[in-house]
């Protein structure tokens, strides 16, 4: 749980640097291409997928990995690395009401105040006391688009995981996000290799350990617990991108953004702690 928070954030900070160099286009694309290729090193036997599964696990590539990473990139072109990964923080809350709005789950009424209070956090941290400005808050949009695509890829990949395992699944849907990310690449950008200079280390960094092996560490703990449950290793993305932020980039954290994801995190252990 300790190594896939720190991973994931970290990420926060190793798009900031790569962002010195490359744009979201080249981030999310080599970020993927990388960690796919690391992670199909691994020879793992898995039976013939259907359509319906190739359908879903392409699904995962896609809202887990291809959107969400160019959204986190692209939305630390305005905002701060550490408010990107405090925004992460919500991921809990949108997998909670993805669950109940478009996969069936049951929650109570106590259960339901607790995604209110989770949902103020959210615009507290992200717009604090104010009114929401679209043209200043542009980085906090897509950064709040990213986790709401990671709402819906957590209940999708749950059953697919119990099906095939963690490995198999992530190696597929890695290939899958690699396809989609270079079309996006392809579309929008040129080809800009990475450099030693400046960002191929943060670039590897972020391919073989966020997008590999983090990944891997946390689709386990899903297939052991659940989603929801899972998701509680999400809490801890949060402070790590403030340590990572403040420790490489003098980034401060507002009071204000500290109350908002305590709020989050309150809500999302106390609705998660009701359903187990």
């Amino acid at each position: 749980m300790f190594l896939t928070s720190a991973l994931w954030g970290s990420s926060f900070l190793l798009m900031k640097l790569a962002l010195v160099e490359l744009n979201p286009f080249h981030i999310s694309f080599y970020r993927i291409f990388i960690g796919m290729i690391f992670m199909n090193l691994f020879i793992t036997k898995i039976d013939k997928l259907s359509k319906k599964d190739h359908l879903n696990i392409g699904l995962v590539g896609l809202l887990w990995m291809s959107l969400p990473f160019y959204l986190f990139a692209a939305s630390e072109e305005t905002i701060s690395s550490s408010l990107a990964g405090l925004i992460n923080g919500s991921t809990p809350i949108f997998i909670s009401i993805v669950g109940v709005l478009f996969f069936s789950q049951k929650i109570s009424n106590i259960q339901k105040i607790y995604l209110m209070l989770g949902f103020i956090g959210i615009y507290v941290l992200s717009f604090g006391f104010n009114k929401v400005n679209i043209d200043l808050e542009v980085g906090t949009f897509l950064a709040l688009i990213a986790s709401i695509s990671y709402g819906f890829a957590a209940n999708i990949v749950q059953p697919l995981i119990k099906k095939f395992g963690a490995l198999n699944v992530l190696k597929i849907a890695l290939r899958y996000g690699s396809v989609f990310s270079f079309i996006l690449f392809s579309l929008n950008t040129k080809i800009l290799i990475p450099t030693v200079n400046e960002s191929l280390f943060p670039i590897l960094l972020l391919g073989v350990g966020s997008s590999g092996i983090a990944f891997l560490s946390f689709y386990k703990l899903i297939d052991d617990v659940g989603s929801i449950i899972g998701s509680i290793t999400i809490y801890l993305v949060p402070i790590f991108s403030i340590i990572f932020g403040y420790i490489f980039l003098n980034e401060e954290t507002t009071f204000i953004q500290i109350i908002g994801i305590a709020a989050i995190i309150f809500s999302a252990y106390m609705f998660s702690n009701k359903e187990s």
